[in-house]
């Protein structure tokens, strides 16, 4: 009597997690809503389908027949899980392809005193037919040389959101190959980081255009939380608990609003697009979800593994991104983990042009 209790009472509070799911699908594929409540759902698409998942596993050993239910709800989602993780062939870069280095350099401050200079070295030597950086500051190495100098012989070419004479930490494109076109926007806002860059670059026989981004952090610091956690103050837990939410809130409210002009660079664009930067938003969300529809995802087409590209905590997320149009054929894409000099890992891709 209490197992058949226990089983119909786990079966209808099983349902109530059928429905959310089912709902937070239909926002994720039909990105219909773009209210920031919507913003929430979205991202909770991974643990609403992982409790799918352990449900129906659950089920087939107590009642198989009801498994079924649960089990195919995780399947629907499938799509969702090809953006979380992947596995794919490798191939070598060819001459003819073109490639795409895109790196949050967190204004070259490093995460220990040793990182400036091999984010230095890094940006310097790092081998790509572009390179696309965020948060490029105007900063010296120990040599008093700047990052702009120390790329310019082998990038003649380049597209800055800032005034170079001045002080800044913004959106730069850097080139090997001729830029015939430049424009840039900095989001409103309080960082000047944020905002779009835009470069048509001219490769070998081809045009392709660059756009380079970075959309609004969220600011969310859950290492905030985990130590007032371990300190037991309850009342700090839920002051940074709904500082947290609060940041998310107003995130998804600017992402709405700011990946309108980047939907507007890529429906206009006269030539195949790449889309990279720092997206800071996970692979379910609203901004992400715009570009999905237009463009083609690097990492779904040819990365490998979680792909992460956050170095500090929630470090189990993966924000920065590279999209490209349907015309163009990926060779490969690399999360560069083994590169811990900033609070982003380093990603690269090659193409082939049409």
């Amino acid at each position: 009597m209490i197992k058949k209790i226990a089983t119909s009472l786990l079966w209808l509070s099983s349902l109530p997690l059928c429905m959310y799911t089912l709902f937070a699908y239909f926002l994720g594929y039909t990105i219909v809503w773009e209210h920031w409540f919507a913003g929430f759902v979205m991202m909770s698409i991974p643990i609403a389908q992982g409790a799918c998942l352990i449900l129906g596993l659950i089920w087939l050993y107590i009642r198989p027949s009801r498994a079924w239910v649960f089990l195919i709800i995780w399947f629907m989602g499938w799509p969702f899980t090809v953006r979380t993780f992947q596995l794919s062939p490798s191939h070598d870069k060819t001459e003819d392809d073109l490639s795409v280095l895109s790196y949050n350099v967190f204004s070259f401050q490093g995460l220990k005193p040793s990182d400036k200079e091999s984010l230095f070295d890094y940006v310097e030597h790092f081998d790509a037919d572009i390179k696309c950086f965020q948060e490029f500051s105007k900063t010296s190495n120990e040599e008093g040389k700047f990052a702009a100098d120390l790329l310019k012989k082998e990038y003649p070419y380049r597209a800055i959101n800032a005034d170079p004479k001045g002080y800044y930490s913004t959106l730069v494109i850097y080139s090997k190959y001729p830029i015939i076109n430049k424009k840039g926007k900095a989001f409103p806002g309080n960082s000047t980081s944020n905002g779009y860059l835009l470069a048509d670059i001219i490769f070998k026989k081809d045009t392709v255009r660059i756009i380079n981004l970075q959309l609004q952090s969220m600011g969310i610091r859950v290492g905030k939380v985990a130590q007032a956690f371990n300190k037991k103050d309850e009342a700090l837990v839920k002051t940074e608990g709904r500082d947290i939410l609060s940041s998310l809130k107003k995130g998804f409210i600017d992402h709405a609003r700011e990946i309108k002009s980047i939907e507007k660079l890529i429906d206009e664009s006269p030539y195949p697009v790449i889309v990279c930067g720092d997206f800071n938003e996970v692979p379910y969300g609203l901004a992400y979800g715009h570009v999905r529809d237009r463009l083609e995802n690097a990492f779904e087409r040819a990365g490998n593994g979680f792909g992460f590209t956050l170095n500090r905590s929630p470090k189990f997320v993966r924000i920065d991104n590279q999209f490209f149009s349907d015309k163009i054929k990926i060779q490969s894409f690399t999360t560069h983990s083994e590169i811990k000099y900033s609070d982003h890992y380093p990603i690269s891709a090659s193409y082939q042009l049409p």
